[in-house]
């Protein structure tokens, strides 16, 4: 170990930690770059399971205590809810999916579209957190029912669990899903 003495000491044993860190950012970039590591949020609908990309949404939280009905909308738009003081349009996904309504646990989260124009959040059964795959996913290939599939950019599989890769923007632009009076 190096003694240390005086204020040039000091100054000499910073710039030297900062090299080796600088040293160490450069590799492990370079080294990332052969690897194309993904991270997504995981999260359920019924039974299937999905991954939404991490650029596609702005939060998660639990389903509101107060959520406001909407007249004379579908069946699949949940309510609204007061976020911090700004009105959120809640979706039920599963039901504006498969016809069938979201029932309400205390795994239901709400997830927040990152869309510049829609802000919304959709009712889901479960949400997992972050997912972390070795390998981006297979954006050419898709295995859901048909209700699900227009919906989709592809799937991944990590330890013999199967995830379709859900894309919040297919969602939104939708026509159906834009017009949501009934």
């Amino acid at each position: 170990m190096t003694t240390v003495t005086s204020p040039a000491d000091i100054i000499a044993v910073l710039q030297d930690i900062e090299r080796r860190s600088r040293q160490g950012i450069s590799n492990s970039s370079a080294q990332d770059g052969n690897h194309k590591a993904w991270t997504a949020i995981g999260f359920r609908i019924a039974h299937d399971n999905f991954l939404i990309p991490l650029n596609e949404t702005l939060e998660i939280f639990p389903v509101p205590k107060q959520v406001t009905p909407v007249p004379k909308s579908e069946p699949w738009v949940f309510g609204i809810a007061n976020l911090r003081g700004e009105m959120l349009p809640l979706f039920d996904l599963k039901y504006f999916l498969s016809g069938q309504a979201t029932k309400l646990s205390k795994r239901s989260r709400i997830i927040v579209i990152n869309h510049p124009e829609l802000y919304s959040g959709l009712l889901l059964d479960e949400v997992f957190g972050l997912k972390h795959f070795p390998q981006e996913p297979d954006y050419n290939n898709s295995s859901a029912d048909d209700s699900f599939s227009p919906y989709l950019n592809g799937n991944i599989s990590q330890q013999e669990e199967h995830w379709n890769v859900f894309s919040f923007h297919k969602l939104t632009a939708d026509l159906r899903f834009l017009n949501a009076a009934a």
